[in-house]
């Protein structure tokens, strides 16, 4: 037992064998209760649990993108703030984090807390992804900021537009995004990684619609990573009639996202301009995707509103698509060629 308890223990017993007041008696008693309580929280807080938070990065052209990953109710928690210098983040209870070598910033942990310093001065947004939950910071220097207001393409880009212009009418252009990429593997079970998925079906979808005639341009036609700066700035340099963006869910329902029209989108992300012109169009998207996956695959389909910065910066028709993981990486080749003539029909659909 506590020391303390113990003390009090002996003293309230002392005060029985010889007599003293009642009132003593009871002052031994209330201060007993207050030993045990504060024993009580001690032992609390020192069991506390530490949840595991994994902390990613990617660094390219000057964006640096960090990732910290964990349970859905610990990092929707997180909390951010900013100095001129530094970042902090700020958890809802300890963490035990665990990190890539040699980062490119300094960064300082403690129990609740994280704080990093980027080198040079930065621009930061923030956001929330799901499966799995992250808490994304991307950082982007100065430097980079100067290069993207002259009109520097990003240096892996795998297709070059001309200038951006709003077509009269239908161009017959389409842009895939297939999600993650590099170091964000998105979704996993074993060896199958999401972002492996994601490229593959973004592939086929492209070939189908290729063969009909169309444009097709991707966001990535390989393994690589792409921040989110270049894939919005992409989209609305093709200047689209349709843009769709291809990821899986843990989930086993197909999902479509559409854009949530607020004043202020998700964090740090603001619904731009062109989106809200598109709004209509977009949901018209979606409700062609809806109908196609189900008359085609017999699969359930899922509607959600959400302010993703992807869709959000959209200046064309967009839709978020999340197909169920497990159930699609198990498809046989029959199955995965239903899929893509859905989602090719659902885009056709639209009148491209």
């Amino acid at each position: 037992m506590p020391p303390l308890f113990c003390y009090h223990i002996g003293r309230i017993i002392n005060e029985m064998v010889t007599g003293r007041s009642v009132f003593l008696f009871f002052h031994g008693i209330i201060a007993m209760c207050i030993a045990i309580s504060l024993s009580l929280a001690q032992a609390s807080h020192a069991v506390e649990k530490k949840r595991t938070v994994l902390l990613k990065f990617n660094q390219e052209n000057g964006l640096l993108r960090v990732v910290f990953e964990g349970e859905e109710a610990f990092i929707s928690k997180i909390k951010v703030t900013t100095s001129s210098s530094q970042i902090k983040m700020e958890f809802p209870g300890p963490i035990d984090l665990r990190s890539q070598k040699d980062l490119p910033f300094e960064i300082v942990p403690s129990e609740k807390s994280v704080v990093i310093t980027p080198r040079g001065q930065f621009d930061l947004k923030f956001f929330r992804l799901p499966d799995p939950p992250r808490f994304v910071l991307d950082i982007q220097t100065k430097e980079r900021e100067s290069a993207k207001q002259e009109g520097v393409t990003p240096e892996k880009q795998t297709d070059k537009p001309g200038e951006q212009q709003t077509p009269a009418g239908k161009s017959g252009r389409i842009v895939i995004d297939a999600g993650h990429g590099g170091f964000e593997f998105g979704v996993t079970s074993g060896s199958l990684r999401e972002k492996d998925l994601n490229l593959s079906l973004a592939r086929d979808v492209g070939a189908a619609l290729a063969k009909k005639g169309k444009k097709v341009f991707f966001v990535r036609k390989d393994d690589q990573y792409v921040p989110m700066s270049d894939r919005i700035r992409l989209v609305n340099q093709v200047a689209p009639d349709v843009f769709i963006s291809i990821h899986a869910t843990q989930s086993p329902f197909f999902v479509l996202y559409e854009t949530l029209l607020e004043e202020r989108g998700f964090d740090d992300y603001r619904v731009d301009a062109n989106q809200r012109r598109y709004a209509a169009k977009s949901k018209a998207l979606s409700d062609n995707l809806e109908r196609a996956i189900e008359d085609g695959l017999k699969e359930d389909v899922i509607r959600r509103s959400l302010p993703l910065p992807l869709v959000q910066s959209a200046g064309a028709p967009a839709v978020f698509l999340e197909y169920p993981f497990s159930e699609v990486a198990a498809y046989d080749q029959q199955k995965k060629t239903r899929l893509v003539q859905a989602i090719v029909s659902g885009l056709l659909a639209h009148g491209l």
